[in-house]
């Protein structure tokens, strides 16, 4: 019996309840609580299983991710360490076997540097964004804002 079909049992189960038969409503109980019970434990066993998954993918996530930082790092400076020597030997293009190397410049916007505490107002710019702190006070203490509500709050399942 899935889950789904011990669901849908226990909504029989409540339209028997209106029912003169009590034994009947409470042997039915009896037994959707004992597969509602051992199905349930079955999925637990499954979230145990996946969350312990999860775990191991975080784990996996990081140590890949470690790994491509020092490969970065090692890249670039591998890269620094041709372009200076390019430099001193006075070279902005050097063949390499079946690679050329060619120092450029970079593309894109030219890099800008900014004083902000001297930055005059008109070359400053405001931005506007709701005050979520006020608005959710203001609706805890019992002000009517047309353009906000609090919604329920969600639900989560424990197992211990």
């Amino acid at each position: 019996m899935t889950l789904y079909d011990i669901t849908g049992e226990f909504l029989d189960l409540y339209d028997m309840a209106t029912d003169e038969d009590d034994q009947a409503f409470l042997d039915t109980l009896e037994g959707l609580k004992g597969e509602l019970e051992i199905k349930a434990g079955g999925y637990v066993h499954v979230i145990n299983q996946l969350a312990m998954e999860v775990a191991e993918c975080d784990k996996i996530i990081e140590a890949f991710k470690d790994k491509k930082e020092k490969r970065k790092k090692a890249v670039k400076r591998m890269k620094d360490a041709l372009m200076e020597a390019m430099d001193i030997a006075g070279f902005d293009s050097l063949p390499a076997g079946e690679y050329t190397l060619k120092i450029a410049k970079n593309g894109g916007l030219q890099p800008l540097k900014i004083d902000a505490e001297n930055v005059p107002d008109n070359y400053m710019k405001v931005i506007y964004e709701p005050d979520n702190d006020k608005i959710r006070q203001a609706l805890k203490d019992g002000e009517d804002l047309p353009f906000a509500y609090l919604e329920e709050r969600g639900r989560h399942l424990n197992i211990k």
